[in-house]
């Protein structure tokens, strides 16, 4: 009995050794399996924490499918620093990215400057598709710094390929440019070659522009006559503010030149420009009351033909060159200095034949003689 009951202890000393041992051994596994995963995660974390750290290197180098990823990643939950990729991405002229910063952007309602970026990046979408107007006034945009930090530089370079491609607009900003205080390398010529690409073009305004370099030799050498001429193009085309500077230039060349200078005076005064009126009767002043009158008398004719914009190109010109016998300036003719923009085939060759033929002649426009001639 003795003996029973001692191996029955021993049993369960055995049983509680043994549940002792196999419960240690469960803690230990479980610590174990605790510490791998711990472990585990930390591989994890670490990986992510490369990974992400080669993105970012990827990103701030310039990778655009990185940087779209993390804006994209951070979209919902940090919109600045969505905005931050996205930019990187729209700098370099990555479309994605552009509709990237509007959309964020978009969701700022108060936000002036966002709103202002917004509007940067969808000028930039459409110059991006093609849009030349959309070109001209990112290229603005970038040298004001509207709606994105100020590049001067760019900004040119935009502007000056839209130029480059016969856009009026852009001629004439590039030659304002070139002669502008706030360029720190002003450049007179270059500024009267892109004012003269725009006046080859018809436009008034670079015809007018040029005429003020030739008036004061800003980037050419100072000419009167070609001066005379760029003006008086420009007021053949109804414009009071052109005909005021072909007036007001000739005041004071003699009696034919204050005739000549009171035409035009009166023709912008009729249409309405106020400071050719007090110019206007300056001179009517020096000439008198018989030659005023027969002045305005030769005008009426013209200004019906210049409401109704009948007048031909260089028609004006050459009948007051006819009747005052002024020298004549013709640059298709004559030549100028800009020659690297002439037009050298066969229908410039047809013009300037044209020209020759006719450059004696009145255009078509009979002045009648003034009292000038009569005295």
């Amino acid at each position: 009995m003795t003996i029973a009951i001692g191996a029955t202890g021993v049993s369960l000393l055995f049983i509680v050794g043994w549940m002792a041992s196999l419960s240690a051994k469960k803690k230990r596994l479980a610590e174990e399996k605790i510490e791998r995963e711990r472990m585990y995660r930390r591989a994890i974390e670490r990986q992510r924490h490369e990974e992400k750290k080669e993105r970012l290197f990827k990103a701030e180098t310039g990778h655009i499918p990185t940087q779209l990823y993390l804006a994209k990643e951070a979209e919902i939950q940090n919109p600045r620093e969505a905005l931050y990729w996205y930019e990187q991405a729209a700098a370099q002229e990555n479309e994605m990215g552009m509709y990237g910063v509007v959309r964020v952007c978009g969701r700022a309602k108060e936000d002036i400057v966002l709103i202002e970026k917004s509007k940067f990046w969808q000028t930039a979408i459409e110059a991006h598709n093609g849009n030349v107007l959309a070109k001209f006034e990112m290229g603005k945009a970038l040298i004001g710094g509207k709606g994105i930090e100020a590049n001067i530089e760019k900004g040119i370079a935009t502007i000056e390929e839209v130029a480059n491609g016969d856009h009026i607009e852009a001629q004439i900003y590039m030659g304002d440019w070139y002669n502008a205080e706030a360029n720190l390398h002003p450049n007179p010529k270059l500024s009267a070659e892109w004012h003269f690409k725009a006046a080859q073009q018809d436009s008034i305004e670079g015809q007018i522009k040029l005429g003020e370099h030739y008036r004061d030799g800003i980037g050419v050498e100072k000419n009167i006559l070609r001066a005379t001429y760029w003006y008086e193009l420009a007021a053949e085309q109804a414009d009071p503010r052109a005909q005021y500077f072909a007036g007001d230039i000739w005041i004071g060349r003699g009696s034919k030149g204050n005739a000549i200078a009171y035409l035009w005076l009166y023709i912008s005064a009729y249409f309405g420009y106020e400071k050719a009126k007090a110019r206007r009767d300056d001179v009517g002043n020096i000439l008198g009351v018989d030659a005023v009158v027969g002045l305005q008398e030769m005008a009426k004719p013209l200004l019906r033909k210049l409401a109704d914009g009948a007048i031909e190109k260089h028609s004006m010109i050459k009948a007051l060159n006819k009747l005052y016998k002024r020298s004549t300036y013709f640059p298709e003719i004559d030549g100028n200095e800009f020659l690297v923009y002439e037009k050298n085939n066969a229908e410039t060759e047809n013009k300037e034949a044209d020209e020759k033929q006719n450059k004696d002649s009145g255009g078509g426009l009979d002045f009648s003689i003034s009292p000038i001639d009569k005295q």
